[in-house]
């Protein structure tokens, strides 16, 4: 009796850890193929950043994450590409696909005023949506074509899991994302920020370091951070 037990542990033991191997090296493959596709979405996530923003995923299973200025969706993409490995949670990808919109705050002659002037905002749209229905992601991402003051109001304090402020990035704006969602993270979230090296994003990071641990990259300098909301 007892040596059957033992057998049946073992056999238990062995396949637990099959299991988890396969698991792992599922998720490995996961990550290579989102990586591969990477260069094919309109943006400018890095696939160093890409494959964190991922693991972080894999690591805290969030229910909701939210990203604030979603361009072409390139990091949106890896992120569903994520929550649709653990068949759990759902991306809010927030952007108004509108020139004006994007244009607010900048000086008439500024490069970036003459950048989101030009491009062809409602093609970058159409081409998100190709991505989510291509990849089948429809299911784990929810799109709101608004301003992120626009779409604020959709979430309740401490609702959100993982954060990501990718939106306009002069002075004013960036420090407005930072200020009115960071109550809208869960104690113990996440907070991505993009473009942490530019200029005009130094007051909102400034803002966030108060109120958060950093967990990734240094004050200044580096393209992105991550942040931690503290309990």
């Amino acid at each position: 009796m007892k040596k059957m037990m033992f057998v049946l542990l073992h056999m238990f033991i062995i396949s637990h850890l099959h299991s988890t191997l396969h698991a792992e090296e599922s998720w490995d493959k996961c990550k290579r193929k989102a990586l591969y596709f990477l260069p094919t979405i309109q943006g400018w996530c890095t696939a160093e950043k890409a494959e964190r923003m991922m693991d972080l995923i894999y690591e805290t299973q969030p229910e909701v994450c939210v990203e604030v200025g979603v361009y072409g969706g390139s990091s949106v993409y890896p992120t569903a590409v994520a929550l649709k490995y653990l068949d759990h949670g759902l991306i809010y990808a927030i952007d108004p696909w509108r020139n004006e919109d994007c244009l607010v705050g900048y000086e008439i002659g500024d490069p970036n005023y003459n950048w989101w002037k030009r491009v062809d905002l409602e093609d970058i749209y159409d081409g998100f949506l190709k991505v989510l229905r291509r990849h089948k992601l429809n299911s784990y991402c929810y799109v709101l074509r608004m301003r992120g003051d626009e779409a604020i109001a959709q979430f309740p304090d401490a609702s959100i899991d993982i954060l990501h402020i990718d939106g306009n990035h002069t002075e004013e704006s960036a420090l407005y994302d930072a200020k009115a969602y960071l109550p809208k993270v869960k104690q113990g979230g996440y907070i991505w920020f993009d473009d942490a090296n530019w200029p005009t994003t130094g007051k909102a990071i400034d803002y966030l370091l108060e109120h958060c641990e950093l967990s990734h990259g240094s004050k200044r300098g580096d393209d992105y951070l991550l942040f931690h909301k503290q309990s």
